[in-house]
């Protein structure tokens, strides 16, 4: 039969075991704290990408509107200039 531990090594073996488990709980919080932090800034990080993409989309939207006004005017007065030169013809056409 093997002889019994002391109890002051038994004792040494608690108290290492209960140290043991207080730091891997404290390196758990730890872990857990700094990876929400991280979380946190990247959230941020991305919500001002967001905002500046959203902004650059914004005025992107506004220069093809220009654009499409301008077009449009331009169609517009081509048609004018057309109708107008055809109006000229029809007056020639009926003087002779």
């Amino acid at each position: 039969m093997p002889l019994a531990m002391p109890n002051y090594d038994l004792g040494l073996l608690i108290t290492l075991n209960i140290a043991l488990t207080i730091v891997g709980i404290l390196a758990a919080a730890i872990g857990l704290i700094t990876m929400s932090l991280m979380l946190g800034n990247m959230s941020l990080m991305l919500g001002k990408q967001l905002r500046e993409l959203s902004l650059e989309t914004r005025d992107g939207m506004r220069e093809i509107a220009q654009m499409h006004r301008e077009v449009a005017f331009m169609i517009r007065r081509q048609y004018g200039d057309i109708d107008r030169d055809l109006q000229e013809m029809k007056e020639m056409l009926a003087g002779q």
